[in-house]
């Protein structure tokens, strides 16, 4: 067998020399384990700087995007703020409009309102043509008209046909109900053109006047009471 051979290391060792003010010389000796500690140190201090190097660089790099990122969001929400405040401006023209035309609806919703509570009053003339006029003397207030042949006792307003009944002095009594606290009441001997329960209209045909029946007994009942027919027919 071989014999082993022995490794020898090679050791290594550094003089500083100091030359002092007064001309003597020191020599400082370190040793190699103080330099191998050295170069240790300076190494993990030199991996240290590196490895912050390179996460400040990472941190950096994750910063400038983070910035670019919110840019862009400011950019998106700069353009979503423009085009909502479009929008706003459009809906408030809308809305403008939309309350321009539904005020215009009210008041022609009022107009036909008050032109059907006109026309249930019974303002208009009992008659469709002329005829002599007089008021009763006595009994309840009523109006008596004289009218000629073919003219048609008419509906003074709209309403119902509250009901069809015989009348002692014309032969028959028609009631009709305006739904305002207002009754008109025709008498004539005529036959009678509607049936109770029935909504008509203002300028409906009641009777037609003949030779038999030319008398008209006109009256209004306001509030379930008899008041004078003129004070109507006046406003009529």
């Amino acid at each position: 067998m071989k014999g082993k051979r022995s490794r020898k290391r090679n050791k290594y060792m550094f003089i500083v020399v100091k030359e002092n003010s007064n001309g003597t010389v020191k020599k400082y000796t370190v040793s190699q384990k103080v330099m191998e500690a050295a170069a240790a140190i300076l190494l993990v201090l030199t991996v240290g700087v590196v490895s912050k190097f390179v996460l400040d660089s990472i941190a950096i790099g994750n910063a400038r995007k983070e910035i670019i990122n919110q840019t862009i969001t400011i950019n998106d929400l700069t353009d979503e703020n423009e085009a909502l405040g479009a929008l706003n401006s459009t809906l408030t023209d809308k809305i403008a409009v939309l309350g321009e035309t539904v005020s215009n609806k009210a008041e022609a919703e009022d107009a036909i309102s008050q032109k059907i509570m006109e026309s249930a009053l019974p303002t208009g003339y009992p008659l469709s043509g002329s005829a002599d006029m007089e008021e009763a003397l006595s009994g309840e207030p009523m109006v008596v008209f004289s009218a000629a042949n073919g003219t048609n006792v008419v509906t003074s307003g709209t309403g119902t046909v509250k009901s069809v009944d015989a009348d002692e002095l014309y032969g028959t009594r028609i009631v009709i109900d305006h739904g305002n606290g207002c009754q008109s009441i025709y008498r004539n001997d005529g036959t009678p053109l509607v049936k109770e329960g029935q909504t008509i209209g203002k300028g409906y045909i009641l009777f037609t006047v003949g030779k038999d029946n030319q008398k008209l007994g006109y009256q209004i009942r306001q509030n379930n009471q008899l008041i004078d027919p003129m004070l109507f027919l006046n406003n009529g």
